[in-house]
């Protein structure tokens, strides 16, 4: 997250993710499934514009680009977090004006609405300056689901547990240059599940420890990370949705390294190997899929990062 503060108004960069890897296990007797994964931020984001209100409440509007079907109610994640913020501090008639400007695409497996929600919980925390510990932050964003708490930290980070334990990676990522493309197709995360569980003879790629082993592994390391890029949603998916496995091989025709499922769909990101070669596929993409984006991974800093959680 990145704040740019002014008087009574604070604005945060929500960014999104990318899996590097993404290991899902059987499911916990708490109903949640087991996963270990690399989570990157990149460079598309969203932006929240955070303002006081003499009306007490969270009073939320929205535009941009992604912005059509964004519901301004309760049932939107940013209005959960902002009220939890101030919940947590005892703030509960405090009034707040946000304005959600929507960028990132839904249902593509990038996190949008948990980044928004992380970035509502960090943006109401300095508007007010309630000062809730980190600590309380991240408990809050975990209630929220299981991706918020990643984008407190942002970076390179080892997510376990359901997704909650996070460990920030003592060696980034390398730079890399990617393009993202959103198709028509919509995956739900819970039906990608159930297909996971419903295949009992499948096996997780496990290729979490591989890859941390491969961000260790020196100067000399992005062909590796390349390679052991993995994701398990990716045989249900492909499975059942064959035009996200054909764009897939479009990426690698027209010259990424490599392209693969984000999060659970049903975007697709491929590897390029400089930003040039980024904006040119894209290019080449953009007329048949609308939705495709230039980017880049960040580092933790870049992100804007709290750290200490």
């Amino acid at each position: 997250m990145t704040l740019a503060e002014g008087r009574n108004i604070v604005r945060v960069r929500a960014f999104a993710k990318i899996n590097l890897t993404l290991d899902v296990f059987s499911k916990r007797a708490d109903g949640y499934h087991g996963v270990a994964s690399v989570m990157q931020s990149i460079s598309i984001h969203d932006e929240i514009t955070l303002e006081e209100s003499i009306v007490p409440g969270i009073h939320l509007t929205c535009d941009g680009p992604e912005s059509v079907g964004v519901p301004l109610d309760e049932t939107n994640l940013v209005v959960r977090a902002a009220k939890a913020a101030l919940e947590a501090a005892g703030k509960t008639e405090s009034g707040i004006a946000i304005h959600l400007t929507k960028n990132s695409p839904s249902q593509a497996g990038l996190g949008g609405g948990s980044s928004d929600a992380a970035a509502s919980l960090i943006g109401v925390d300095a508007l007010l300056n309630l000062q809730v510990p980190k600590a309380t932050l991240h408990n809050l964003a975990a209630s929220l689901g299981s991706d918020v708490p990643f984008f407190l930290l942002g970076g390179t980070v080892v997510a376990r547990g359901r997704g909650e334990q996070l460990t920030v990676s003592p060696h980034e990522a390398p730079p890399m240059w990617l393009v993202v493309v959103k198709p028509e197709d919509n995956v739900s995360t819970g039906w990608a599940y159930g297909e996971l569980d419903a295949n009992p003879e499948r096996s997780s790629n496990r290729g979490t420890k591989r890859m941390e082993e491969a961000l260790a592994s020196g100067d000399d390391r992005f062909d590796l990370v390349v390679s052991r890029m993995c994701n398990d949603f990716e045989l249900p998916v492909f499975s059942h949705f064959p035009r996200l496995a054909w764009l897939t091989d479009e990426l690698r025709m027209a010259g990424a390294q490599t392209a693969r499922l984000c999060g659970s769909g049903s975007a697709i990101f491929g590897v390029a190997t400089t930003e040039a070669d980024a904006h040119r596929i894209a290019k080449l993409l953009q007329g048949r899929y609308p939705k495709t984006f230039a980017a880049r991974t960040l580092t933790a800093k870049e992100a804007g990062a709290l750290a200490d959680i």
